[in-house]
């Protein structure tokens, strides 16, 4: 028996958890992958399973326990591989996610065995039955003169089995996408086809990105019981043709669903037909980086995009009854006015739907080098794009929260009164940021 673990949220003042939340879609492509090699596994959510780690542990016995997650998580990581190890210490700790392929060293512990920095999910099958770990693919591990780390090879998403969706059966009602519940995850490319400079999609999979066949997409899609699709693709919209297949064979297998997907403003803006065809199949809310309101801030994040093509996306996007989510970048450059020129613009532009994200560089991208010596904190936890790691330039910490304490409240109000976000207590949000600006800004003031 092996178990696949999701961990809890981070244990921190804030959590996006209220409002988005999602299926284990990762573990999920193991456990079917499991299945069809004859191994049996549980697939264990913490947020969500009425059982314990360790009463898990002893009903099953396992031989091995996997865990991932997001950088946020790292310490939870850590906590349940050693659980695992101090109930047993026969059971083979796994480690995986896209943090752990990312800054595998951050892992280097005497109580996980191996580290998987592969996209392949074979790598992990390959473990469990014995082969030599020196032949598997991107494999992290622990010998007698320290960890070694194997080369990591592109792997082919079209090698992805379809995932094994028995478990989110049972906590459907949990999902949810800001005002969309329940919702799916669905994955049709991996890596990312573009070089942002404050992301790290592009070196996933060895830098190589590649697209799902579409037929295998359907497929997927038939067997999905959620009525919401949330496409997790790092940029879904980026291939026309592929596209316009898509929406072909959405409408010859009659398949009515509604959709959330990724989408940069310049492609966007540059295919109206396109995406009205999409928009008649079901897609309903786009996420797009919109980074900044200026296009000196846009220039420094190498988005290669204009703020003139932005507002162009927002309002085609708009017309065609599909909700823009704009994703915005409160910048550690920011002074008070850049706070106001953003809500401003949000306001301008009726944006509903928007995520205000603080200026994080993430382990792993050319950004994190640059900035490391600058750091205000090394604790995982802080890494949620809700917390100032390096210190702003021209504002103090303290007054910088506060900015973005008075911009995230604003449109929360914005949100409510366009008659959305109903589900969120305003209240506990407020309660939240107070302990962010409090407990944040006034410590490093």
């Amino acid at each position: 028996m092996i178990l696949l673990v999701k961990p809890e949220a981070a244990d921190n003042i804030f959590s996006l958890d209220m409002a988005l939340r999602t299926e284990p879609l990762e573990l999920e492509y193991i456990s079917a992958m499991l299945h069809e090699a004859g191994i049996p596994c549980y697939l264990y959510e913490a947020a969500a399973d009425p059982h314990t780690f360790e009463e898990l542990l002893f009903k099953y016995r396992p031989t091995a326990v996997a865990v991932t997650g997001y950088i946020t998580q790292e310490n939870r990581i850590k906590d349940y591989a050693e659980r695992a190890k101090t109930f047993d210490s026969s059971i083979l700790t796994l480690v995986g996610g896209s943090h752990a392929q990312q800054n595998a060293e951050r892992f280097f512990e005497p109580y996980i065995d191996v580290i998987c920095r592969s996209d392949n999910i074979y790598a992990v099958l390959d473990v469990l039955q014995q082969k030599p770990f020196e032949n598997i693919d991107g494999l992290c591990y622990d010998t007698c003169e320290g960890w070694k780390m194997n080369p990591v090879e592109a792997f082919d998403i079209n090698l992805l089995p379809i995932p094994d969706r028995s478990h989110m059966e049972h906590y459907l009602p949990k999902y949810r996408y800001l005002d969309v519940h329940p919702v799916a995850l669905l994955k049709t490319s991996s890596s990312c086809p573009h070089h942002c400079s404050f992301c790290y999609g592009r070196t996933l999979n060895n830098g190589r990105y590649y697209q799902r066949d579409l037929s295998l997409v359907i497929e997927e899609i038939l067997g999905i019981a959620s009525p919401s699709i949330q496409i997790v693709d790092d940029d879904f919209l980026y291939d026309a043709d592929r596209l316009w297949q898509f929406v072909s064979l959405i409408r010859s297998h009659n398949i009515r669903k509604t959709f959330i997907c990724y989408g940069r403003a310049d492609f966007i803006t540059e295919n109206r037909e396109l995406m009205k065809a999409l928009a008649d199949i079901g897609l309903k809310y786009v996420m797009v980086g919109l980074e900044a309101v200026s296009n000196r801030q846009l220039n420094s994040y190498a988005k290669g995009t204009t703020l003139n093509t932005n507002c162009a996306c927002i309002r085609l996007l708009q017309e065609l009854s599909i909700h823009p989510v704009g994703l915005f970048i409160a910048d550690i450059r920011f002074r008070q006015k850049d706070f106001r020129n953003l809500r401003r613009f949000i306001h301008r532009m009726d944006l509903a739907y928007t995520g205000i994200s603080i200026f994080t560089p993430i382990p792993g991208t050319s950004l994190y080098r640059q900035y490391k010596d600058r750091l205000l904190t090394e604790d995982p936890e802080k890494w949620d794009f809700m917390h100032l790691v390096v210190p702003p330039v021209h504002l103090s910490i303290f007054r910088f929260y506060l900015e973005y304490f008075f911009l995230v409240m604003d449109l929360f109000r914005l949100a409510r009164k366009k008659g959305i976000y109903r589900f969120l207590r305003l209240g506990s949000y407020k309660h939240i940021f107070r302990k962010l600006l409090f407990q944040e800004g006034l410590r490093r003031k």
